[in-house]
């Protein structure tokens, strides 16, 4: 596709309560690194969350993802009764969405309920790796346009990018299928948006982008990436065009999750040959020239740094809506707080012992 913008942040970002030190996005490291080395990333990345480390996990943190998602979307008081997508934003190659979508609709399966539609979706789409992904599932599907989180799309130039965009010999197949894609999407088959969004509905009809479907947005280890003026245009588009959302990260910046990231280096100098035995370009990039251990170790602890707390999380809501809300209080599960139409609740969930947690923000709308 098209290249489009890409996000970036200031090198220092400040808050009234506290300074929290930004170093270059992670989203803007990866995009400049040589495909082959994005590629061993992407794959380590996803190993990290759909394989269990020995002694120091109970389960992969994908599979931990998953009961969050599927207990958020339980809770939705008209799951069974309206039609819901999932719509992962920021998705790359794919990542653990594939994982999460098949170990919630078979929980969902072995309770009797009906199945939920994920899609994936990125400003950058990954095709080729998508196709793979949706053609093991009936549930899982892709929007081919890109999308930005901040303003999703009402006018696709799929066609022009295809008519501009080489294809070698080998890629006629995802030249041909992209076409396909282009004309169903012409008649207003992928939903981005929330039948409940207001505004100019058949304009978003028209456009592709809405449907009958409600749509709950995730952020899965995503939202680190956004500068604040850009998690701004996020939230307020979140809060306009989908009726639920959940942010996702594995880490935070208490000192623990910090020191985790810099083990990290030395954790993949071990574990590497047990995943990537057979890969050898990925072997050579980690023991031969340790790109990799560096790369995800570096790109972890600048992740850390940019990870917002529940509390800097609602101040942007409030910052988005206008007004602050002193409506606060708790239940079993973690903090919850009302803003507006919208309730949001924070759960946070030992991952890695004993420093790595994951950290969940869910929001819907009441």
């Amino acid at each position: 596709m098209a290249a489009l913008r890409v996000l970036r942040s200031s090198p220092v970002r400040h808050h009234k309560h506290e300074e929290r030190i930004v170093l270059r996005t992670p989203a803007d490291i990866f995009l400049s690194v040589p495909g082959a080395v994005k590629h061993c990333c992407q794959n380590t990345l996803t190993a990290q969350w759909t394989k269990k480390l020995p002694f120091i996990q109970r389960q992969p943190p994908a599979e931990l993802a998953a009961d969050a998602v599927l207990s958020a979307i339980n809770s939705l008081d008209d799951i069974e009764t309206a039609e819901w997508t999932v719509i992962d934003f920021c998705s790359g190659a794919g990542g653990p969405i594939p994982f999460i979508e098949t170990l919630v609709n078979d929980s969902r399966r072995l309770e009797g309920k009906k199945p939920i539609q994920f899609r994936l979706s990125d400003l950058h789409p990954n095709i080729d790796a998508w196709m793979k992904h949706a053609a093991l599932s009936e549930n899982l599907s892709f929007v081919p346009q890109p999308v930005d989180a901040s303003y999703p799309p009402f006018v696709t130039r799929i066609m022009d990018d295809l008519q501009h965009e080489s294809f070698s010999p080998s890629q006629e197949g995802t030249r041909k299928y992209l076409r396909v894609i282009a004309n169903v999407h012409e008649h207003g088959r992928f939903s981005v948006i929330s039948a409940t969004t207001t505004g100019d509905k058949a304009a978003a009809l028209k456009a592709g982008y809405e449907s009958k479907s409600k749509m709950f947005r995730l952020f899965c280890l995503s939202f680190h990436h956004f500068d604040d003026p850009t998690a701004r245009r996020v939230l307020k588009s979140t809060l306009e065009t989908s009726d639920a959302f959940a942010i996702i990260e594995l880490q935070d910046r208490r000192i623990g999750s910090l020191f985790l990231m810099l083990l990290e280096f030395w954790l993949l100098l071990a574990i590497t040959v047990l995943w990537f035995w057979h890969d050898q370009l990925h072997l050579l990039l980690t023991y031969g020239l340790p790109i990799l251990p560096f790369v995800h170790s570096f790109d972890g602890f600048v992740s850390c740094l940019r990870t917002r707390t529940f509390d800097e999380t609602l101040r942007l809501v409030e910052d988005v809506q206008g007004v602050q809300s002193n409506m606060h209080g708790n239940d079993s599960n973690g903090n919850v707080t009302q803003r507006k139409s919208w309730q949001f609740s924070h759960v946070r969930a030992l991952h890695t012992w004993p420093l790595g947690y994951m950290e969940v923000t869910f929001g819907r709308r009441d």
